[in-house]
């Protein structure tokens, strides 16, 4: 029972780098909220590049959760895909169990925020795409609005002609 819990106690220093590098992720999609709002391009594309290497370190690390659940699963005789932290919770008690609670409410509580914010981001940026691409269609109808009647009085369609085409 000492290498199972020792396993775990590993499983939990990871988590909490997860739960760090989740955190990081969380207060850089902030960031990025205002500066979707601001409209700051060059500001957006720095914060980008930082996501990126956030979301690698995230990889790294969930490859060593995923490690240590293997050896976890192999210590306990049970199914890789049983072993989650719920499962863990169940199976340990005191100290061990509180710590594995903690940390899964934390994940998920990080997840969910991060999830909202992403959500906006995505929104903002739509509503913004969405304006860019009714000014440029205003901008390339200037002028196509020219007198419709004929001689006689009688209104005609004037054929619409763009010098542009626009599309974000």
């Amino acid at each position: 029972m000492f290498v199972l819990e020792c396993l775990i106690n590993e499983l939990i220093i990871v988590l909490d780098k997860e739960i760090e590098i989740y955190n990081d992720i969380l207060r850089i999609s902030k960031q990025k909220t205002d500066i979707i709002v601001e409209g700051n391009v060059s500001e957006l594309e720095k914060i980008v590049q930082t996501e990126k290497s956030m979301v690698l370190s995230v990889s790294k690390t969930e490859n060593e959760r995923e490690i240590l659940i293997y050896k976890i699963s192999k210590a306990l005789k049970a199914e890789t895909k049983d072993v989650t932290i719920s499962y863990l919770i169940d199976i340990t008690n005191g100290e061990l169990s509180n710590k594995l609670k903690s940390r899964k409410e934390r994940l998920k509580d990080i997840l969910n925020d991060l999830g909202n914010v992403n959500e906006l981001n995505s929104k903002l940026i739509k509503s913004s795409l969405e304006y860019i691409n009714f000014s440029l269609n205003v901008f390339a109808n200037v002028g196509n609005e020219d007198n419709n009647y004929g001689d006689g009085g009688e209104k005609f369609q004037a054929k619409a002609t763009n010098r542009y085409d626009f599309k974000v």
